[in-house]
């Protein structure tokens, strides 16, 4: 009995030596980790600024086949979050602050550690360089957990190298499959619509009707609009020596409406023109190659491009409808000056597939 009494004291004794120790240790943290992806800077900045996508790429599931991730309405941009539990992890997190094409500034909790943490992206020879850093302090249970996982500095710095593998897997597959239709000679018919202007770099363009066309489809819907068709974005400029381009971002009104004076949504309508119709079905960063065998289409039949049109891009299907860039179709309309359609060559539709689908 009294060896009993000795062994039980003994197990409270190391027990306590092993609150202490825990107690006393250092619950700072600090990891980095970075890859070099053959992409371009905004079309990785455009896809991991969104979360939903990040149920693709990120590495927790890899570890723990219960967890189940949950979206909240906004997953773009500051205030965007998303958060996992399930099994033996649980956590969320949100961004505070980013900077567009350049960095993501995140509150992340994890197992109720809380930390901060930047994704960085930089250009650099053959792509862009993502750097994912992060820096906390752990509370009791954190540290209790670490110690026998080997601590959070491993676990994290394994969750960051596969995330970013990964998203380079994916996102180079998606981004590499598309296809490009030209359609030929359309007539547009007239339509009235509901617009917001807008002005950007020419290099943050996609971005910015990412962030910004939630603001329209919004007050379509808090004000019960009665709109048909896809939103599109109406081209007022595109100032190559000046790096801008003047846009409105719009959606087809089935009947009139009337803005107050002061609103940023106005109204304004398209009357008829003839147009070359181009389909992008891919992500956005192809939408250059589309605009130019457009433009190769019209050079060709020897047409001429007419300034009463509207250049129009018409999202036909979008982020908002499905998240894989590969099944995104837009439709791209350049006004021309009427001519028959009998005397116009034959479009030869063109199909690039990524040599990673073979």
């Amino acid at each position: 009995m009294r060896i009993l009494k000795y062994i039980l004291l003994l197990i409270v004794l190391v027990a306590l030596a092993l609150v202490v120790f825990i107690a006393t240790k250092d619950g700072r943290y600090s990891v980095t980790s970075s890859r070099m992806i053959k992409l371009e800077k905004s079309t990785l900045f455009q896809y991991v600024n969104d979360y939903k996508n990040w149920e693709d790429f990120c590495s927790l599931k890899e570890d723990d086949a219960q967890l189940r991730f949950t979206f909240p309405e906004n997953t773009v941009g500051v205030g965007g979050a998303f958060s996992w539990d399930g099994g033996l992890e649980s956590g969320k997190m949100q961004t505070i602050y980013l900077k567009e094409n350049d960095s993501i500034a995140q509150n992340l909790s994890w197992n109720d550690s809380e930390s901060k943490a930047n994704i960085i992206f930089r250009d650099t020879i053959g792509g862009t360089k993502v750097r994912w850093s992060c820096k906390g302090n752990q509370n009791f249970l954190g540290k209790f957990y670490a110690l026998f996982s080997g601590g959070i500095e491993k676990k994290l710095t394994q969750n960051f190298e596969n995330s970013l593998a990964k998203l380079d897997k994916v996102l180079t597959k998606e981004i590499n499959t598309y296809d490009i239709s030209i359609n030929g000679l359309v007539n547009v018919n007239k339509i009235k619509y509901l617009k917001r202007r807008s002005i950007s770099k020419i290099p943050d363009f996609y971005t910015k009707v990412q962030k910004q066309m939630p603001l329209l489809l919004n007050f379509v819907k808090d004000n019960n609009v009665a709109t048909f068709g896809s939103p599109f974005v109406a081209f007022d400029s595109y100032d190559i020596p000046n790096n801008l381009v003047k846009f409105a971002i719009a959606i087809p009104l089935k009947e009139e409406i009337f803005t107050t004076p002061e609103s940023e949504f106005t109204t304004d309508s398209i009357l008829p023109y003839q147009a070359v119709k181009i389909t992008l079905k891919g992500d956005y960063s192809h939408s250059k190659e589309a605009w130019e065998k457009g433009t190769e289409f019209i050079k060709q039949n020897n047409l001429e491009e007419s300034a009463t049109g509207t250049y129009q891009e018409v999202y036909t299907k979008s982020r908002k409808d499905i998240k894989y860039p590969s099944q995104w179709i837009t439709e791209i309309y350049i006004p021309i000056k009427a001519k028959p359609v009998s005397k116009l060559a034959q479009p030869k539709p063109q199909t690039v597939i990524s040599e990673a689908m073979e």
